[in-house]
């Protein structure tokens, strides 16, 4: 079960991984892992903002095809806003004051045709007063959707500019107007868990007393899932980045071993060994290989393998084998020599005996 907050109302399209930690880094050339990651980050950064712009223009053809329609001039308030949220406002030069016009122009116009949407509309508009930091305007916005109807899309965040603003002592009044409204188990435990912060109760036992023991038990079983699962996913985390370094300790001991056996092969005059290599992909993915010494820059075979195949390869040795990634920058390698069994990791990041 995973739950989060419901303050942040607005549909943000999801952010590219690029620039993960990544342990092989310091093996290669660091400026140039940096600019790779710069550039791809830019990239992500340039695709994400172009995704926001064209939903904002389909939004605004939206509201502009069906004057009225709430949904349309809702949904064109959260792709305003996330243009705020985002930064997309001062990186695309783009009229925040005109867009924030619009957006009040359409939720009226909207009011009017479905006055029962009134809380509704006036909870779209202050929190895009949020996202823009209009706060001075966005308080008494929230205030007057909670006088319109009572909803948690507008307490959650009423109760925290409420905290700040000093007012703490109306956070419980707002909740107990609130909480009839809610709809669901999340909605149930997002406004719970912000009354308590925002009103500074303490323990549920004594914050949450105005709610009934019903919600406080419900509130700190809850809580404790939401510990757990946290400490489970942490643990995930942590045994997955230890697999990777330990096989990236071994495939660089392995690499070492295998270069000083191969420098004493050649000063004894083996050089017309030869290796054969039987190679098993327990990646859950396709893996990239180049058989080289230089997988960026020089002359070799590059190959590919696809999860779970295996495959034999054999030729003059000792011969260096590499995982590379979609640039051919080199991630993991080790040098084939002899007769050999071996396995890309299912970390798809290093090799080890198979």
């Amino acid at each position: 079960m995973t739950r989060f907050s419901l303050l942040t109302a607005t549909a943000l399209a999801s952010f590219a991984a690029a620039g993960c930690f990544n342990p092989y880094a310091g093996l290669f050339d660091p400026a140039a892992m940096q600019a790779q990651q710069a550039q791809v980050m830019a990239d992500a950064q340039a695709q994400n903002d172009a995704q926001i712009l064209a939903q904002l223009e389909e939004s605004r053809a939206a509201v502009k095809a069906s004057p009225g329609d709430m949904n349309a001039a809702r949904v064109l308030a959260q792709r305003v806003g996330a243009c705020f949220l985002l930064g997309l406002v001062d990186r695309k030069k783009i009229d925040g004051e005109a867009a924030i016009a619009e957006v009040d122009a359409a939720l009226e116009e909207a009011t009017k045709k479905n006055p029962d949407q009134k809380a509704e509309a006036l909870a779209s508009k202050g929190i895009l007063f949020l996202h823009a930091k209009r706060n001075a305007e966005a308080l008494p916005t929230l205030e007057a959707s909670m006088a319109a109807r009572p909803t948690v899309f507008a307490c959650v965040p009423l109760l925290k500019e409420l905290d700040d603003a000093g007012r703490s002592g109306e956070v419980v009044g707002h909740c107990k107007k609130a909480r009839p409204a809610v709809r669901d188990d999340e909605e149930r435990y997002t406004l719970l868990d912000s009354c308590l912060q925002h009103a500074h109760g303490g323990a549920a036992e004594k914050g949450l007393a105005w709610a009934g023991q019903a919600d406080i038990d419900f509130y700190n079983q809850t809580t404790d899932e939401i510990v757990q699962e946290k400490a489970a996913r942490r643990a995930e985390q942590e045994a997955h980045s230890a697999q990777m370094q330990a096989d990236f300790d071994a495939s660089r001991r392995r690499s070492e071993e295998e270069r000083a056996a191969r420098a004493g092969a050649g000063s004894a005059g083996g050089g017309g060994s030869t290796y054969s290599l039987r190679l098993h992909n327990s990646c859950s993915r396709t893996i990239k290989l180049f058989f080289g010494d230089n997988p960026k820059f020089g002359s070799g075979t590059r190959t590919s393998l696809g999860s779970n195949t295996t495959s034999s390869y054999s030729g003059g040795g000792p011969k260096t084998v590499w995982i590379v990634d979609d640039r051919d920058q080199g991630i993991s390698s080790f040098v084939a020599s002899g007769s050999q069994s071996m396995q890309i990791t299912s970390s798809c990041a290093g090799f080890s005996t198979y």
